[in-house]
Order: C-alpha cells, then structure tokens, then sequence
C-alpha cells in the first residue's frame, strides 16, 4: 500500500516576520482564501490515500500544532523530534516506522511547506511514481520543469527517457551559479529538485544500512510514546545531514519523474510575486495595502493599511510586533537577520 511521509519541521527564517521558530511556515496561511500550508498538503494527498495512512513529523516544541493542523490523521502517527535533525532522521524516522507497520509499503515523502495548486497532476505524476517504483524497486524523484535560471535550486539531470514522463536520473547538480542555472535552461535537461521522492520501504532501508549504516541501527532502537521519540537521546545522536547528500546522491539506479504541476517551494519572500494577486504594475499584495507609481513590489499587511509611493522592488511585510522593509532580491539573507536578532539583547531576541 501507498505511504505518505510529510516533513513538516522548520524554523521559521527567511519568512520572518510572518514566520517565526514558534510558528514556523507549514503552520501559516499564506494565501488568500486557502489552509495552511500543511493542510493544504494534505487535502492534496486524501484523493490518493486516506488520512491513516499518513504520517507527519516535525518538532517536538510544535507538537500541538502539529496536531491542530493534522486533522483525519491519527495521533500516533503524529510525531515530534526532540532536536532538528535534518531531513536523514526524518525521513529515516518515518521509513523505519511505516515498514513496521506495513514491510511492504511504499513510502511517498514530501514537504509540509511547498506549494502546489494543480492537485490533478501532483496525483497523476503519484502514481507513475508509483507504478515505477513498483516495477524496479527504485527511488522514483520529482522534477520540475524550470521556468527561470534559479541559483537556488538543486537541479536534476535528466538521462535516457524510458517512457512519457519518466526518465533514468543521471545526476544530482547542487545550487548553481547564476551562469549554470541559464545554461540548464537551455538543454531542456534539468529540472528543479522538488524534494518529493517515492521508494518502497524496503529499499529505504536498504540504501540506509548501505550508506548510513550507524543511521539505521540508531533509528532500530527508537520508538514513539504520545508523539514524542522514545529514547530521545538516540536521536540527539543522529548526524545533521540532509537525506540528498546520505543517501539520494549516492544511488546508482534511480528515476526522475518529470511533474507537470505548478510548483513553488514558498522559499523567500519573492516566491509570493506568483501565489499573491498582481495589479497592472506586478505589485504581488495581501491584505490591506495600496501601491502608486511604483513597481514590482510584494506587499504584506496583517491590520494597518501599507501605503507605498513611487518605489519598486521592495519586500514590505507588517505584522503585529514587526514590520520588515527590504529589498525583493535579498531573501537569502533573511537568515542573517533572524539569526542577528536571535543573539541581541531579549528585548529584540523575543522576536527572532
């Protein structure tokens, strides 16, 4: 039977100030009229599997939250991570879990905090995946047609095409530069890495005894009372280290199914120029805002009216207790400036 694994840790960064540690981006609503972000998640995936047979893992300090925002999936199957750990544990956690479980499932992992709107071919583009995976016992991972030269994307590379939207995965391409990004535009080779992947849970934990095998006899001995991860210690022993560099890099057969659903990782605050609504000049605004002569701006207000005039790729997000103003091209830095407040005094501290 088909599995479903959501990741839905965080520490609420580079969407500050809407997004904060204790309220990181899978627990926000961030567009209009929709759920969040987790739950949107998984109304996505009820069509294709039912609720108990999904499973959620983010933070043990979210745990309520994670609850709240999980409605239809069981409680046991609900889980906080003492620490964040990277995406290894969770998916390892979960694998090792389910396969208890069901020895013979099929595990599909996802983020809680990816946006996808076209819910038909995120289904479709399952059970291909599935289908696959089934037929070969491999790793089936997402790709996703790149629509502009990013630099902050993983990319995939597309090898020998074995059938219509299925293709041999020849190679993992971390974060490019701008120039690399352009050029794997032009092949039509590449595709963003969507972090979705889908395997047999045999083979999950297959690959992990063969390339991380201190991993997998760490995750043999933990289990899970009341959602929290029992003994925690064996847990705060796990590397940090992301599933990708572990294990998906490694493989020597796997598949690259190539999504044709819109896709956005709601990773900076320039992500929203696509999800929010656009006036004629591409002012991207939510809430109570008003734009004159200016342009290409992203607008964000919870309560006051945000007025902007004769200005153009700013980033102004207003909340309650904060308000940020920067420039659209710098949202890789919104790490910078959460981690800064982080190690001022507790009056600034308290709203990292």
């Amino acid at each position: 039977m088909l599995w479903a694994l959501v990741m839905a840790g965080g520490m609420g960064t580079r969407l500050w100030p809407l997004s904060r540690k204790k309220r990181p981006k899978p627990f926000l609503k961030l567009v209009p009229g929709r759920q969040s972000l987790l739950q949107e998640t998984i109304r996505r995936l009820n069509p294709i599997l039912p609720s108990s047979r999904i499973w959620v893992i983010g933070n043990q300090e979210h745990l309520a939250s994670l609850k709240k925002f999980s409605r239809g999936v069981p409680r046991t199957q609900i889980i906080g991570e003492p620490v964040s750990r990277n995406t290894l544990a969770t998916v390892g956690l979960g694998a090792s879990l389910i396969s208890r479980r069901d020895p013979n499932a099929f595990i599909l992992v996802l983020p809680a905090d990816h946006w996808i709107n076209d819910k038909r071919n995120f289904q479709r583009a399952v059970k291909t995946a599935v289908r696959v995976s089934t037929r070969t016992k491999a790793f089936s991972i997402f790709g996703v047609r790149p629509t502009f030269p990013s630099s902050s994307y993983g990319y995939l590379k597309a090898g020998k095409k074995i059938a219509r939207s299925v293709y041999h995965l020849d190679q993992f391409i971390e974060k490019p530069t701008a120039a690399c990004a352009r050029g794997f535009l032009r092949t039509r080779k590449f595709f963003w890495h969507a972090g979705i992947f889908l395997a047999p849970a045999k083979t999950f934990l297959r690959s992990m005894i063969q390339y991380t095998p201190q991993v997998a006899f760490r995750l043999s001995k933990m289990s899970v009372r009341q959602g929290k991860v029992i003994p925690p210690k064996e847990f705060y022993a796990l590397p940090n280290i992301s599933i990708d560099y572990a294990i998906l890099e490694q493989l020597k057969n796997a598949h690259l199914i190539q999504c044709d659903f819109d896709w956005c990782d709601v990773g900076t605050w320039k992500s929203f120029e696509s999800l929010w609504p656009r006036d004629q000049f591409e002012n991207s605004m939510a809430g109570s805002c008003f734009a004159l002569n200016s342009r290409r701006n992203i607008v964000y207000s919870e309560k006051k009216l945000v007025c902007l005039q004769g200005v153009k790729d700013l980033v102004v997000i207003d909340t309650p207790d904060a308000l940020l103003v920067s420039g659209k091209d710098s949202g890789e830095e919104m790490r910078k400036v959460v981690f800064h407040l982080s190690r001022k005094k507790k009056t600034l501290a308290k709203y990292s």
